[in-house]
Order: structure tokens, then sequence, then C-alpha cells
């Protein structure tokens, strides 16, 4: 099956093409589900209606732009995996387009987790929003109410072919 890449040029997509989907993708609803029956046929959002989905929004825009290999993840952990087979260079610093990897911090489920998202300039990221379940354009730097960061960055990825 070829793919909307192979039909008009060569993978991977324009740099123009993966902004355009990042910028695009804030308030939608389309990285609120992923559902999986398990063996007892049970169906079963694994991203809780948003709330877990910010591997599964990353990925889900890397795939469709050729820049990762082994497609869709639902965890942090594959994602990163993916992202480092698929030649994207670790970095201090962020440019436009780049992949911010944020610390473990407790989420709603209980448990600690990485949250990922994209760089888009000026100290502004495009992230999945747990809370409201879309994509937020959103600071950098996340803080409380009284200005204690609550979630560091832990690195940037950056595409090699950019």
């Amino acid at each position: 099956m070829k793919t909307i890449l192979y039909e008009e040029g060569y993978p991977p997509a324009l740099r123009e093409t993966y902004l355009a989907m990042i910028y695009g993708s804030v308030d939608s609803d389309q990285y609120r589900k992923l559902y999986v029956r398990r063996p007892n046929g049970e169906l079963i959002d694994v991203i809780k209606n948003g709330d877990l989905a910010c591997a599964y929004f990353v990925s889900s825009i890397l795939t469709l732009c050729g820049f990762i290999k082994d497609g869709v993840h639902t965890t942090v952990d594959e994602t990163l995996r993916d992202v480092e087979a698929s030649s994207w260079i670790r970095t201090d610093t962020a440019s436009i387009g780049s992949l911010v990897v944020w610390k473990k911090r407790k989420c709603s489920d209980g448990t600690y987790h990485r949250h990922l998202g994209f760089f888009v300039g000026q100290g502004e990221v495009i992230s999945n929003d747990a809370i409201s379940g879309h994509p937020k354009c959103h600071s950098l730097i996340e803080k409380d109410i009284v200005g204690e960061v609550i979630r560091e960055v832990e690195t940037f990825y950056t595409y090699p072919y950019f």
C-alpha cells in the first residue's frame, strides 16, 4: 500500500506540513479516544478521554509525517524509543518543531508519567492537556498559581533533516 507521502514525493513530509499539523491540532477532539478490546471482550479507552494522550498525540503526527518508523504509540517510553531509532537528535535546546520531553510527575491515574509536546517558538509549546483532553498551546515552563515550576523540561529532540 502506498502512503500519501510516497504518492506526492518522498518521505518524510515537508517541515511546513509537520508544523501545520501541530498548529492545526489545537483544541482538536482527534486525540481524545483510543479504544482497544481486552481478551474478555471489554472495550476500553486506553487514553481515558484524552487524559493520558500525549504520546498518542505526538506519535500520531510523527507517524503521519513519516518521522518515526514504528507507528502510533500510547506511552512516552515507546514513543521516545521510536524517536531515537528514527534518527532524532537529543539536544539541550529547542528549535521550532522540536519535541519536548518533560520530567515525570504524578498524574490523575496515581502514577508518575513523563509528558511530550512540540516546541513552537517564543517559549510556547503545543501538547495534550490532560484536563481538557485536547492539544493546547501553553508555556514551555509550567508553573502553579504562585509561580512555582510544576513540571521541568527533561530534554528536547530535533529532527536532523529540517
